[in-house]
C-alpha cells in the first residue's frame, strides 16, 4: 500500500460522506416522506426539553430545535434554514407547511437525548453550541497530545499537538498538517466545519480520535 497516498484515499470517501450526509440531512426539511398525521398534542412534555443541538452521524451536520414564543423551530446549522415545527402529539412534531416528521426520544435515564428525522435519522442531542469555539486550559489540550495510529492500518499514524487556539494534526507520511479548534473538551472541528474529531478519554486522558463517523485512531503509548 502506497502510504503517501493512503490516508488521502481513505479521507477523501469520508468528504464525501460528510457532504452527503448534511446534504441528505437537509431533506429532512427538503423533502415530504411522511403522510400528514391525525393526532391532537399532548401538553404533558415542556416543549424547552427539546431546545438543543442534535448531532447528525456524519459528526459534522447540526440541526438546532429552539423554543420561541411558545412555538418550536427547527434550523439547518449548515445553511441557517429555519422552519416552525407543529406538535402532533408528546413527542411527535412536523413543520408547520412541509409536513417533515420529528420525533424526539428518551435515553436510558428517561432524558429526551435524540431527534429522529424522517423516521430514520438518528441525531444525538449534545450539550455544545457547534458554532462556538471553547476555550480549553493547556492542561486540556495537553491531554489530547501524542501519536494516534489508525486502528485498522498500523502504518498509518498521526502526531497531535496543542496549539494556541486547538489543536493541530500532523501526518507522519506526508507532514501535512491540519488545524482544529474546540467546540467542547472532547470535540473538535477544522475551518470550515467539515472535518470533526471526536476524542474519548480513559481516566482523564485520551485513549483515542475517531476522524468523521467512524475512522478510529488509537493513542500509542
Amino acid at each position: 500500500m502506497n502510504t503517501m497516498n493512503a490516508f488521502k484515499s481513505a479521507i477523501a470517501p469520508k468528504i464525501r460522506r460528510v457532504v452527503g450526509s448534511i446534504l441528505f440531512g437537509s431533506a429532512f426539511l427538503l423533502t415530504n416522506c411522511f403522510a400528514q398525521g391525525e393526532s391532537q398534542p399532548a401538553k404533558t412534555v415542556s416543549l424547552e426539553k427539546f431546545s438543543g443541538y442534535y448531532q447528525f452521524p456524519s459528526k459534522a451536520g447540526f440541526v438546532q430545535f429552539e423554543l420561541k414564543d411558545k412555538v418550536l423551530f427547527a434550523k439547518q446549522l449548515w445553511d441557517g434554514k429555519e422552519y416552525q415545527l407543529v406538535q402532533l402529539n408528546e413527542t411527535n412534531f412536523e413543520s408547520e407547511k412541509e409536513g417533515h416528521k420529528v420525533e424526539f426520544l428518551k435515553d436510558d435515564a428517561g432524558q429526551f437525548a435524540y431527534a429522529k428525522l424522517m423516521g430514520r435519522i438518528m441525531t444525538v442531542k449534545v450539550g455544545f453550541d457547534p458554532q462556538k469555539i471553547k476555550p480549553l486550559s493547556t492542561a486540556q489540550l495537553k491531554r489530547l497530545e501524542g501519536t494516534y495510529i489508525l486502528q485498522d492500518d498500523n502504518s498509518l499514524k498521526l502526531h497531535i499537538r496543542s496549539s494556541a487556539n486547538g489543536l493541530t494534526i500532523k501526518q507522519l507520511w506526508d507532514n501535512k498538517e491540519v488545524a482544529f479548534t474546540p467546540r467542547s473538551e472532547t470535540f473538535f472541528l477544522n475551518d470550515d466545519g467539515t472535518f470533526p474529531l471526536t476524542f474519548l478519554l480513559h481516566d482523564g486522558e485520551a485513549a483515542q480520535v475517531t476522524c468523521f463517523k467512524d475512522d478510529i485512531w488509537l493513542k500509542e503509548k
